[in-house]
């Protein structure tokens, strides 16, 4: 179950960036009532990375700031920049040299040589989160730089938790999850929310929302001389926060791919490896507890992101029966690769 990959084909994302897109092709798109996406061949053999907002997105879609943009724009770690995107009319415009996400790759079969190019990219992602998280707070503060005070994932998580409502199935996931935790863990959930949306000592500029889906692999076969870098496509989630947070929403996306695999019976060996890559580039994880807390936070955000946007799926029933576990262990199987 994932919200990157959606039936809904967006219309047509206007025109109006900084990017030529004479003779461009489009080639993909998928939709939520979150946020809509189209990507585009351009002529030049690189793809554009449209993203517009969907009809229920509660906030705005919008990009990072000047000061932001100073301290990305040539961020990179080995085989993965920064992607950071332009504005375009209700939309931003990102310029990538693939088409193909990792959430995407992690369903295909693979070549050798394209394998390889989908590990290196997760290891690569590590290292790169490492180089962020070290940028000097010179200047103003990230709190300062991005105009948010933590996250945006888990403050729309408790924005949640707090009313019950919103779109579709949001109210009834909401039911459902609050009588599954019982109200010691509702209540642990929701302080980890809130201890994410006031300004830590040691806080970092965080991506805000690093996943598979915003890891854009790099595309050997692209006509010379454009680039086949992977990229991280960042900018509409920068936020300050611990370190920590940024791995452990990466983690947790695939713990709850590993959860859902094993509910269906599947084996997915990359579930397992790539975290160990992603953590391997990474280094040495700091703060474990808060980590895996970001990791149950990614999975507890995505089941609301997919009901509300999305609509009920019956496979929010293994969300229901496994979240409570991992609340209890604060997230422990996104660090060991268990699930």
């Amino acid at each position: 179950m994932t919200t990157d990959t959606a039936a809904t084909p967006p219309a047509d994302v206007p025109v109006g960036s900084a990017v030529d897109m004479t003779g461009s092709l489009l080639i993909d798109s998928f939709a939520t009532g979150y946020q809509r996406t189209a990507i585009y061949r351009l002529a030049n053999g690189s793809f554009l990375w449209a993203r517009s907002p969907g009809a229920d997105r509660p906030v705005p879609l919008t990009g990072p700031g000047p000061q932001a943009r100073r301290r990305l724009a040539s961020l990179r770690s080995a085989g993965v920049r920064v992607a950071l995107p332009e504005p375009a009319p209700g939309a931003l415009h990102y310029t990538a040299h693939g088409a193909d996400s990792a959430a995407k790759l992690l369903w295909t079969d693979l070549t050798p040589a394209r394998r390889d190019r989908l590990t290196t990219a997760l290891h690569d992602t590590g290292r790169l989160l490492r180089t962020l998280h070290g940028i000097p707070n010179t200047g103003a503060p990230p709190g300062e730089v991005t105009g948010r005070t933590g996250p945006p994932g888990p403050a729309r998580l408790a924005a949640w938790m707090d009313t019950g409502t919103g779109p579709r199935a949001a109210q009834h996931l909401h039911g459902v999850l609050r009588t599954r935790f019982g109200p010691r863990r509702w209540a642990a959930v929701r302080s980890w929310c809130a201890a994410l949306a006031e300004p830590a000592p040691g806080g970092v500029l965080l991506h805000g929302a690093p996943s598979t889906g915003s890891i854009v692999v790099g595309d050997d076969s692209a006509p010379r001389p454009a680039p086949t870098d992977s990229v991280l496509l960042t900018g509409e989630d920068l936020a300050p926060g611990p370190a920590a947070f940024d791995l452990g929403w990466l983690l947790g996306e695939f713990l709850e791919l590993r959860m859902t695999a094993a509910s269906q019976g599947l084996t997915r060996p990359l579930l397992t490896e790539l975290p160990k890559v992603l953590l391997d580039g990474y280094g040495t994880v700091g703060d474990p507890l808060a980590t895996g807390r970001a990791a149950v936070l990614r999975i507890v955000t995505h089941a609301h992101d997919f009901a509300a946007y999305m609509g009920w799926h019956p496979e929010l029933g293994v969300y229901a029966d496994a979240l409570p576990a991992y609340v209890d262990s604060d997230g422990t199987a996104a660090l060991n690769g268990t699930s």
